[in-house]
């Protein structure tokens, strides 16, 4: 049965790279097929995973580069499927049809509801958690109940590297003493605040004695160095430190050393790039090879990129819907930016993984970040746009300065003809090539 599984399965998955679809199909039919087939490849040694709510593709991308950089062949679900049907795909692509995988090293994004089915079956010596937010409502619940579904995958002999100015991922070393666990984190910098900027979404209490934590400096939302007044609970010694971020010079240094030029200038891109570095040195690897390796990793086009029109800077970041945290941190991008604005907001869908058309996590966004003098408009664009437009609203913005639109080509019309400033869009994946070529004035990719 395995055999043949995996003969079906590669025989889906030549199909759908000519018609450049199927990235789960192939894994599905297989799993029906051998419903045990995940658990019978011959797998490598070396296994990565990484799971969180957001960062999972950008960091497993980032460790295959740099494994790939020094001579290592990986096997890794590049094109997102993170899922067990996904993740099935991606080892029977890489497999003979033994089911042998012929790679030095498997690298796994996990979805983080998954995660406990798939370590049954697969055993990584590392596991990564990026962090744990609010997300997908109707989907995730909270994150308690995401917290506990990773939790659960967890054994004994995992090495854990999570982010230490996270309280709330302390969680895991309370409850899985017995690991090795590797923090990394952002040492106090000229971007550190001590006024809260936002509500902290996951964890205002000590987890250990439900005492409310105090911070020296907070990096973003709960994240920073804090501690408990009445327990010995507080930030850990950070193994993988940043220690200098200069926004301005599109720089970051780990360790007091190692000098790494920021792909986008978001807070999580900083996180997720020193999350890597600390996976990759638990394999003794070349760290001036890495640090050379993370200096020419090119910008990720799909969520952020930049260029001019006429003089007009145009900022283009894709922003994942139903995710207060990496929406506050778009937010927080453009307002660092001291330049008159032209912001649009816009999604085809909010899922498509369900049906619901839920807008209760917009209310868990600040924007009232884009409340200054520096807003010139805010457009609104496609079939939610009423709902962001009173969003908008309740943040006390200027209901003359906010415009909607149903179609992308209108409000690119509108904003060419009726505004002057540089422009930013925080936009889901499938509007972010029509607009980028409506505003360029060419047509639309089908």
């Amino acid at each position: 049965m395995k055999t043949i599984s995996i003969i079906i399965g590669k025989i889906l998955i030549l199909i759908g790279k000519i018609v450049n679809k199927g990235s789960t199909l192939p894994g599905e039919y297989a799993l029906k097929i051998d419903k045990n087939l995940t658990k019978k490849f011959k797998l490598p040694e070396k296994i990565i995973a990484v799971t969180g709510s957001s960062g999972k593709g950008s960091t497993t991308a980032i460790i295959r580069k740099i494994f790939e950089e020094q001579g290592y062949t990986v096997c890794h679900n590049d094109s997102g499927a993170n899922l067990v049907s996904g993740i099935t795909t991606t080892l029977i692509d890489n497999s003979n049809l033994k089911g042998e995988i012929k790679k030095d090293i498997i690298i796994l994004e996990i979805d983080e509801r998954y995660l406990n089915i798939l370590f049954k079956d697969i055993k990584p010596q590392i596991l990564v958690v990026t962090n744990i937010c609010r997300d997908q409502p109707p989907r995730q619940g909270n994150v308690d109940l995401v917290f506990d579904k990773i939790n659960q995958g967890i054994t004994k002999d995992m090495i854990l590297i999570i982010n230490g100015d996270d309280p709330y991922l302390r969680k895991f070393q309370l409850q899985n003493k017995e690991n090795k666990i590797i923090y990394y984190g952002i040492e106090k910098n000229k971007y550190s605040y001590k006024k809260d900027l936002f509500k902290s979404l996951n964890i205002y209490y000590c987890p250990i004695c439900n005492t409310k934590l105090k911070y020296n400096y907070k990096t973003f939302e709960e994240n920073g160095d804090y501690y408990c007044e009445k327990c010995n609970f507080k930030r850990p010694e950070i193994d993988y430190k940043v220690t200098n971020i200069n926004y301005d010079k599109n720089y970051f240094i780990i360790n007091n050393k190692y000098k790494i030029k920021t792909q986008y200038n978001i807070l999580f891109s900083i996180y997720n790039t020193t999350a890597s570095f600390a996976t990759a040195d638990q394999y003794n690897l070349d760290k001036e090879k890495m640090e050379k390796t993370l200096n020419n990793i090119f910008k990720n086009q799909k969520i952020y990129n930049e260029y001019k029109i006429e003089n007009r800077k145009i900022t283009i970041i894709n922003n994942k819907n139903e995710n207060a945290t990496t929406f506050n941190q778009s937010l927080l991008n453009i307002k660092r930016k001291n330049d008159k604005k032209v912001v649009v907001i816009g999604w085809k869908e909010i899922s498509r993984r369900y049906q619901f058309n839920d807008m209760s996590w917009m209310y868990d966004v600040d924007f009232e970040l884009l409340n200054d003098e520096n807003l010139e408009k805010v457009i609104c664009i496609g079939r939610d746009k009423q709902n962001i437009a009173t969003r908008l609203k309740y943040a006390n913005i200027d209901k003359k300065k906010i415009i909607t639109f149903n179609e992308i080509e209108d409000a690119t019309n509108y904003i060419k003809k009726n505004t002057k400033s540089n422009i930013y869009a925080i936009l889901n994946f499938d509007y972010v090539h029509p607009f980028n070529n409506s505003i360029r004035g060419e047509q639309n990719e089908q």
